[in-house]
This record gives structure tokens, sequence and C-alpha cells, in this order.
């Protein structure tokens, strides 16, 4: 009996830990960016704008296209305008009185339209492209932006548990210390403030391990929500740190040259400039004429007693023709609305220059800021091997009785900051990087 309570409860912990590892899900940063682009709500609602713009182009087109719809209505005249005698009915070969005398009209209607030219509708299907065109393009923006994102928050991830991977190291080595310590303590050779001191360091050492994890925590849930993914599901991150840093080809990067014709920010402008040209020509194709053709087909039913089975007559029409619309006067209306789309138009096209040269100023930034924050890790990568080297000898001499517990503890501070200027240039380098990625839309 108590066997197979024990199988069912092992049964019962193995599910659990295999639905724990489907429900895990891994993402490389490649991943991690493409996930967020199907999933992350502005990569979303932006490929929603590109569908809502591809409909609005069948809009547009359908504007020129044969309308037809069809009427119908009935009406009851209450006081007829002109007074007939009909008790004997309608004189022979007189039917057409019926529909002076008639109480009740019946009518249905078909009306068909047909454009046949019109300057505006032309340009406005040639904007309604270009627009298409402008959302795939803010499209690409925006998800240059969500992968820019990700990855800033991918690295965050990656380096808050590196700094907790040296962290534990010292931790640990500094519990080993604690230890050998208290025997030299216990045996005299040293003195119980030296223990003290270094209690003191260990403690300080798992604050700022507590501090640490709570940050990886919120790393974690940032990226989750970056990406798009439930805040409660489980995330596992399959690229590492050092992997990352070893595919960084620093001298490539800092080679590149500035692709203005890549760029989403100055292809989404141009496409705006674009949009205001295509206003400009719809606004002055509104001085054309527009011309349609319609076709109506009527049909009238006139009775003095409403009931379309029995005694009703009807008359049918037809007529079929050609409106023609000409702008002959507009008191300069129409030219102060042309003014003032020039103008937006002028507008556009000083801010895409300024964009032009402000974005290659910005590319220089760039690269210059990457190049300084590679620096400042190689430099504060050397500081921690050397403060780490300085360490272990303090620490060697400490246990030989040469050094001090309070000389320890400067030194481990000392390797503690080092370690915080490192960790904190390893995530400027690749934020940098995140950065110029952006820029050059990779």
């Amino acid at each position: 009996m108590q066997q197979g309570k024990r199988s069912i409860k092992y049964m019962i912990i193995g599910l659990t830990l295999f639905s724990g590892i489907t429900n895990a899900q891994s993402f490389s940063l490649k991943q991690a960016q493409d996930y967020a682009i199907e999933n992350y709500y502005e990569s979303v609602n932006a490929g929603l704008d590109v569908k809502k713009s591809k409909a609005r182009i069948w809009e547009n087109t359908a504007m020129g296209l044969p309308h037809v719809n069809a009427l119908g209505n009935y009406r009851y005249v209450a006081d007829l305008e002109f007074d007939f005698d009909l008790s004997g009915g309608l004189p022979p070969g007189q039917n057409f009185l019926a529909a002076f005398a008639a109480d009740n009209v019946s009518q249905g209607k078909i009306e068909a339209s047909q454009l046949i030219f019109d300057g505006s509708y032309i340009v406005g299907l040639q904007a309604a492209r270009k627009y298409y065109e402008f959302t795939k393009l803010d499209n690409e923006k925006t998800n240059n932006e969500v992968k820019k994102m990700v990855s800033s928050s991918y690295y965050l991830v990656l380096v808050a548990a590196e700094n907790i991977k040296i962290l534990e190291g010292s931790f640990q080595n500094m519990s080993a210390s604690i230890t050998e310590t208290k025997a030299l303590v216990k045996q005299g050779f040293l003195d119980e403030t030296e223990l003290d001191q270094l209690i003191l360091i260990k403690s300080d050492l798992e604050n700022s391990l507590v501090s640490a994890q709570q940050s990886k925590e919120v790393a974690i849930k940032m990226l989750k929500l970056n990406m798009g993914l439930e805040l409660s599901s489980e995330l596992i991150l399959s690229d590492s740190l050092s992997g990352i840093m070893e595919e960084i080809n620093m001298e490539s990067l800092l080679g590149q040259q500035f692709d203005a014709a890549g760029n989403p920010d100055l292809k989404v402008l141009e496409a705006q400039r674009d949009l205001l040209k295509l206003n400009v020509k719809r606004y002055k194709a509104q001085r054309l004429p527009t011309i349609a053709a319609f076709y109506a087909y009527q049909n009238t039913a006139y009775q003095f007693d409403w009931d379309w089975f029995k005694d009703a007559t009807w008359y049918d029409a037809q007529n079929v023709g050609l409106s023609v619309s000409i702008p002959l006067l507009s008191s300069g209306q129409q030219g102060a609305v042309i003014k003032q789309a020039k103008l937006e138009l002028t507008k556009m096209e000083n801010t895409l220059q300024y964009a032009q040269r402000a974005m290659s100023v910005q590319f220089i930034n760039a690269l210059n800021n990457l190049n300084t924050k590679n620096t400042n890790y190689g430099n504060a990568k050397k500081s921690l091997q050397i403060a780490e080297k300085i360490f272990n000898r303090t620490q060697i001499k400490h246990k030989e009785g040469l050094s001090s517990s309070f000389e320890l503890s400067q030194m481990k501070n000392q390797v503690l900051q080092s370690q915080g200027k490192y960790i904190q240039s390893l995530f400027d380098v690749l934020s940098a990087k995140a950065e110029l990625d952006k820029l050059q839309n990779k």
C-alpha cells in the first residue's frame, strides 16, 4: 500500500516537472526579436495599419467603378391637389388621370452611375497606393525600434546574470575565508576582530547579491513585456553573454558607413514627402472637369385602394445621360488651398534635409560612443583582474597574519567597485552596439 502511494507521488512529481519543462520557452536573441515583431502590441498595431491601408486602396478604386442602387417608396396622398369626380371609374383611354387622382402611390427605382473622368480620383488612387507603401515603411520602422528594445532588454538580463555569477563567486570565496579564519581564531593565531570584519564583508556581499537577483527578475519581466510574452510564462535565454561578446567584430562595426537609403526613419519621412506631393496634385486636379454617366429605371403604381395585387396600374420610365461639372470661378479659394499644400510640402522637404544631416551626425556619435564604451570595457576588465589579484595576495597575507582584516576589507571593496564598473561597461558596450544596429536597420 505504501509502495503504491509512493508510486503515485513520484508520478505526480514527474508530471509536474514535465509540465514545467514544456511550459518553459527558450529564445536566442534573434528568436526573441522575431517573436516580439509578431506579438508586441506596437508591431501588431503597425501590421494592422498595413492591412487597413491595403483595404483603403480598394475603397478608393471602387469610387470609380459602377454603383447601382435600388430604391422603393410608398406614399398616401391625404389631400389631392386636384379634385376629380371619378365615382364612375376612370374614363376610357384616360388612365393617366390616376396619376393626379390616386390616393396611394407606390414606386420602385433602380439607379446606376459610372464615373468617367475625375482628375482628383486618379490622384487619389496614386495616393492610396503610396499610403500603403508608407504604412509598410512605418511598420518596418516600428519593428526596427522593437528589435532594439528587445536586444537591450536581452542584454540586460544576461549582464544581470553575469553580475550574480561574479557576486556568488566572491560570496563563496569570503565564506571559505571565514571558515579558515574561525579556525585560526580558535587556535589563537588571530584576534576575533579579524573574523568579525570578514563577517561584515560577507554581509555586504549578501545584500549586493540579493539586490542583483531582484534586478535580474525585473529585467526578465521587462524582456517578457517587450517581447509580448505572458509575464507568468517561463523564459530561458539560449544565447550566452560570452558567445554574444565573441561574435562582436569591433573592427567591422567601427568601419561601417552610414546607409541613409536603408534607414527606416528617413524612408518614412521620404514617403510622407511623396504623399504631400500627391496632395498638391490632388488639389490641382480639382480644377479639371468631372464627368459621370447615369442610368435610371423607375416603375410607379397609382391606386385608389392600396392593394398591389388588385387594381394596380404600373407606369415605367427610363432615362440615361451624362453629368458634367466644370469649376469656373472660386474667387481664389482653390489657389489658396494649393498654396497651403505647397508650403506644407516645402516644410516636409526642409524636415527631411535636416533629418538626413542629423542622422549622419547621430551615426558618427554612435560610432564614437561604441569605440569609447569598448575602450572603457577593456580598461574595466583589466582593472577587475588587477583588483582581484591584489585581493588574493592580501587574503594570503591575512591568513599568514601579515595583513589586517581592515586592509583585507579595503581590498574587497576595491574588487566590488571594479566589478560594478566592469558590469556597467559590459552593458554599455552592448547598448552602444544595439543603437548602432538600429541606425543601420540590422
